[in-house]
């Protein structure tokens, strides 16, 4: 009898083991309107990549933190991926990426009274100071000008409202998010502020799994796989519906 309860218990504790590897631990930064704790359902992308997950068995759990925390504890392996995140070469170091699954267009904004509409080259920007998010990534022409005055945020929601406080001549942030952000801003007027032509970068984001974590590559595999399986079955299509994107 005592046996057959022991069987019974190593069992049940192998069976909740089973169950907690089917869950998908990942982390990220609120990156509102595409995702966010805020967000229904953690936002479109967070509903695309837990449907993607989904399609493989797997359950999808999302940690939302400061980026560059999430960054870092991406890199030591402390959760299975890092949700949604633009490639850049010093993160392939750390992280096996995914195939892209959004794109976003990534630019930079200025106050109109500076006459600006376009820059040909980035070194036309030199006199202008410029705010932008610590950590992200915007290509590495933008990234690597180190003649160019750069003032750090913390997110985008504090980067926009320094831009429309007047304490950054230029702001770079992907334009649809510097839209949600300025709505958002009592007294905000788009009508005052330029697109400058032409954008940084196409963002396309990617899931990336911490090379650390011996499942990193099954997962990353598994992740392809049901993106490649919701495309074909009109899931991804009807989320962006849904979601209003």
């Amino acid at each position: 009898m005592r046996l057959a309860l022991a069987v019974l218990a190593f069992a049940a504790v192998m069976a909740a083991v089973n169950a907690r590897a089917d869950i998908v631990r990942a982390t990220t930064v609120n990156f509102t309107p595409y995702y966010g704790d805020s967000l229904e359902g953690g936002g479109v992308i967070t509903a695309l990549a837990r449907a993607a997950f989904a399609e493989r068995g797997h359950e999808f759990e999302v940690k939302f933190q400061p980026w560059r925390r999430a960054l870092a504890k991406g890199r030591a392996g402390a959760y299975d991926a890092v949700h949604a995140a633009y490639w850049a070469a010093d993160r392939e170091r750390d992280f096996y990426f995914s195939k892209p699954f959004y794109s976003i267009e990534v630019g930079l904004m200025a106050h109109k009274d500076l006459g600006l509409s376009r820059f040909t080259p980035l070194e036309d920007l030199k006199p202008y100071l410029i705010g932008y998010n610590a950590g992200w990534a915007y290509g590495e022409k933008f990234e690597n000008a180190d003649y160019l005055q750069k003032d750090p945020a913390n997110n985008q929601t504090i980067n926009v409202r320094k831009f429309f406080a007047g304490r950054v001549d230029i702001v770079a942030v992907a334009r649809s998010i510097f839209r949600y952000e300025a709505a958002r801003i009592e007294g905000a007027d788009l009508s005052e502020v330029t697109f400058i032509e032409p954008p940084l970068k196409i963002g396309r984001l990617h899931m990336m799994f911490p090379k650390v974590n011996e499942n990193a590559e099954k997962l990353r595999d598994d992740f392809d796989a049901g993106l490649k399986a919701i495309r074909e079955k009109g899931i991804y299509a009807e989320i962006i519906d849904r979601y209003g994107f």
